[in-house]
């Protein structure tokens, strides 16, 4: 039977929850909600054994969660559009998964084959894919001009954005500090390219700053380290059309999911940076116990 909403693996673990006295809400992504019961588990479950203890490790826990936002974004973008995972598609992806080496008894199996169905759905670029592309890719309708400075640790790059918020000079900071070696010595700079030619979070970053009017964004995380970005200039383009996005299209589609969704995070699990695209650490440690039913 088709799911009438894919977003069954986790809202069916939150209505199990609910049905035994929790509803609270700690996740919201669209029409998706998530409690707090299903969140602590998943998190536990994608930490794996041995990984929680009286408190989530905090890194692991904003790893999972910017994971599970990032998924479960395009299954609500495309369920906006007409795009449900069929019990095939399910099966399909669940074997794939399998031949990948994943354990069949692996915990969150369900929720990666809900994923990876939306993966692929996407990836064939059906008509409801189509249509939320094309009802949204305005958003994207840039060139990205910018430039940054780039640096190992978030706690550094913090230091960086609030030097040049006081009014530090940002080229000037990008030729002492930056370890890009390719811009340091020019001030950072990146010129201007088209989408696709920037690693993914740092071009969601950039795409969010211009959606919201701001010119400075970051720590901003990378596999290259952690970056400080400035927008240096608002060039607007027409937006790639659908049938030449070819495989640029699933990275399109997670771009326009969480620049789209209103998406809202318990504090006690951090707080989501719409404008970056990621889920920012809370104060402390985030604490299984206190997620349960009655917290």
């Amino acid at each position: 039977m088709a799911a009438s909403r894919f977003v069954a693996p986790l809202l069916l673990v939150a209505l199990v929850a609910s049905a035994c006295g929790s509803s609270v809400p700690a996740l919201e992504i669209g029409e998706i909600t998530i409690d707090r019961a299903a969140l602590a588990e998943w998190i536990e479950d994608a930490a794996g054994p041995g990984a929680v203890g009286v408190t989530f490790d905090t890194a692991v826990a904003v790893s999972h969660l910017d994971q599970l936002v990032r998924y479960e974004a395009l299954v609500d973008l495309l369920a906006e559009h007409g795009t449900s995972a069929t019990a095939d598609d399910l099966d399909s992806a669940r074997d794939r998964l399998l031949a990948a080496g994943l354990d069949s008894e692996a915990p969150g199996l369900e929720t990666l084959t809900g994923w990876q169905a939306a993966l692929d759905l996407t990836v064939a670029a059906g008509d409801g894919v189509r249509s939320a592309y094309e009802a949204n890719s305005d958003l994207l309708g840039h060139e990205l001009c910018a430039s940054h400075i780039l640096v190992s640790l978030e706690e550094d790059a913090g230091v960086v954005h609030r030097l040049v918020e006081s009014g530090r000079d940002f080229a000037g900071l990008a030729g002492a500090l930056s370890q890009d070696p390719g811009s340091a010595g020019i001030g950072g700079a990146l010129g201007c390219v088209s989408i696709g030619m920037f690693v993914p979070t740092f071009e969601r970053a950039v795409l969010g700053a211009l959606r919201a009017g701001v010119t400075l964004v970051g720590p901003v995380p990378s596999q290259l380290g952690f970056h400080v970005i400035r927008i240096d200039e608002v060039r607007r383009v027409d937006p790639v059309p659908f049938d030449a996005l070819g495989d640029r299209v699933l990275g399109a589609m997670l771009h326009l999911a969480t620049l789209t969704r209103p998406i809202d995070l318990d504090s006690r699990y951090g707080t989501w940076d719409p404008i970056i695209g990621r889920v920012v650490a809370p104060a402390g440690p985030v604490e299984p116990g206190a997620a349960r039913p009655g917290s």
